[in-house]
């Protein structure tokens, strides 16, 4: 991974920069390991994509995922094409996205292991407390869970992009969302309640 100031290959202008410049921590072209460190800044929820391997409930968490339109509901998320959940994509047309809460740290972790085997029985809802039309693996304690048919999958590098029409969504009590960035677990804050504490 590129160093912070490391300006191997920089566009930007000469390396000795005088007084006043901006101390840019990443400064660098756009190769695989600075573009993978810059997107470490970004903060977001915690999202595991649900399928089915050998009959069996598999999750994998993913960086990418995005609503896309409202008519038809329809999101987005990238998944690599050599992963079982890109397998169980093909195969099947479902999957579910499952965004997590601070209650669901361990099936953050478990999901997120690079090459582990991510079977998450001891976290889904069992199939009989499910509506009848809800088809995907249902993370236990998520924020909201969409069950998705796939509308379309593109090839890009490394990944697919795959849209999927939503067919069901599930969301329990209110809980707080668990969130990533900076390279660990974040907790949100209300910025109301943040003016108040500046005030």
């Amino acid at each position: 991974m590129t160093e912070p100031g490391n300006t191997r290959g920089t566009a930007y202008g000469d390396d000795d920069a005088g007084a006043g410049s901006t101390p840019w921590a990443l400064r660098a072209t756009a190769d695989p390991d600075t573009f993978r460190a810059a997107m470490g800044r970004v903060t977001g929820s915690v999202t595991v994509v649900t399928t089915r391997h050998e009959n069996r409930p598999w999750g994998m968490t993913v960086s990418a995922f995005s609503s896309v339109c409202l008519e038809p509901p329809t999101v987005l998320v990238c998944v690599n094409q050599n992963s079982v959940t890109a397998e169980g994509i093909h195969r099947d047309s479902r999957f579910g996205v499952n965004l997590l809460s601070q209650d669901q740290v361990p099936v953050s972790q478990l999901c997120s292991r690079l090459g582990a085997v991510k079977f998450i029985e001891d976290h889904v809802v069992d199939d009989t407390d499910l509506p009848a039309e809800v088809d995907s693996p249902v993370l236990r304690d998520s924020l909201v869970t969409f069950d998705c048919e796939v509308a379309e999958v593109r090839p890009v590098g490394s990944h697919l992009v795959v849209l999927g029409q939503v067919r069901a969504i599930l969301a329990p009590r209110s809980r707080r969302p668990l969130l990533f960035g900076q390279g660990t677990y974040q907790k949100g804050a209300h910025i109301a309640a943040m003016t108040e504490a500046v005030a």
